[in-house]
């Protein structure tokens, strides 16, 4: 659960930062209205004129907009807001799979949680 919950918030990132290393286009989640923590970080802590700005940004989306968009999210700190949390959810999967006993199954899992440690750097 830890790790599915870390490798989903990684994945709010990448769509909006896109990462063609990762095979992540950027934008598909905004180009689709879906709120993703990120963004739903972002509308719940601005306020005032970048609130509004955000607001319209999301509702109006458009390619050109991405600057606007970026720089919005990093005023609001949307982006370590999640990197946190995903260390968090990572360290959480990592001492559940530490409960287990060593076999090549544990392995497996601990392997596949650095891999999303290492994604989202």
């Amino acid at each position: 659960m830890e790790l599915g919950v870390a490798f989903q918030l990684v994945d709010d990132i990448l769509d909006l930062t896109g990462d063609e290393r990762m095979g992540k286009a950027r934008g598909t989640d905004v180009h689709e209205g879906k709120m993703t923590l990120p963004l739903i970080h972002a509308l719940t802590l601005l306020h005032g004129d970048s609130r509004r700005v955000l607001a319209d940004v999301l509702a109006e989306f458009r390619d050109d907009r991405w600057d606007e968009l970026s720089d919005l999210l990093e005023q609001g700190d949307s982006f370590g807001y999640c990197r946190m949390l995903i260390h968090n959810h990572l360290e959480r999967a990592l001492n559940h799979l530490y409960e287990f006993p060593e076999s090549e199954v544990r392995d497996v899992l601990e392997a596949m949680t650095r891999q999303v440690m290492t994604r989202n750097e």
